[in-house]
């Protein structure tokens, strides 16, 4: 039996003598998948994205990221995995306003050494924001800031990409936008997309949805897919 690209097996997270965050959470996504992980603010959604991208540690339980067991790793190779396998996307973007959007994009490759060899440009083209590649970004619009997170997330070719509430800054236009840009992601470049939401609407983009709900997680199939 073939391994998903991400394997959670019976994770809890609590925080010191605070409530139990994620209780006994356990599931297995495929390459690939579009998955909508759903819940209200203060369910566990960001925590969950944290603990697989390795920015934070379950209390207990075990993760999986491409067959490598994040868990028991020291911080450099866990540095390692995140520059290599995962791309993170974020609701404020968190893209360096001084900087143009060609060099926002660019940094990645800056901090894993690798050469551009033309990533740029295509990704600049694949989500039509190579006419504001020169400009600064903090200057150009809520969507193309947000498309440009998403390319600067793709930028060392990451097997998945974790985006926690990537929309919920953006109007209902744009929101649809982003969410075809992560649709290309997945579909061009093969990744596997896990997007934390609140919006309930959001769920009908993705092939499955995990509900966050007083720290269990339950494995769902939206209504139409």
């Amino acid at each position: 039996m073939s391994r998903g690209i991400i394997e959670v097996d019976r994770v809890v997270k609590r925080y010191g003598n605070q409530r139990t965050v994620l209780d006994d959470v356990s599931f297995s996504i495929e390459e690939g998948a579009f998955v909508t992980i759903f819940g209200k603010s203060g369910c566990g959604k960001t925590t969950l994205l944290n603990i697989l991208g390795g920015l934070d540690r379950p209390t207990s339980g075990g993760v999986l990221i491409d067959g490598v067991d994040i868990v028991g790793l020291a911080e450099d190779d866990l540095s390692k995995v995140r520059l290599e396998k995962i791309g993170f996307v974020f609701q404020d973007f968190n893209l360096l306003a001084d900087l143009t959007v060609r060099e926002n994009l660019l940094l990645p490759l800056r901090f894993s050494g690798k050469r551009d060899n033309g990533r740029v440009d295509e990704l600049l083209k694949e989500f039509n924001i190579i006419d504001v590649g020169n400009e600064k970004a903090g200057k150009i619009s809520g969507g193309e800031a947000q498309r440009t997170a998403i390319a600067r997330a793709l930028m060392n070719d990451p097997k998945i990409i974790l985006a926690d509430e990537p929309t919920g800054n953006l109007d209902l236009e744009n929101t649809t936008h982003v969410i075809d840009m992560f649709r290309l992601a997945r579909d061009d470049f093969r990744t596997t997309i896990l997007l934390a939401t609140h919006d309930h609407d959001l769920a009908r983009f993705a092939s499955t949805m995990i509900r966050l709900n007083d720290g269990k997680a339950v494995v769902e199939t939206p209504d139409g897919q």
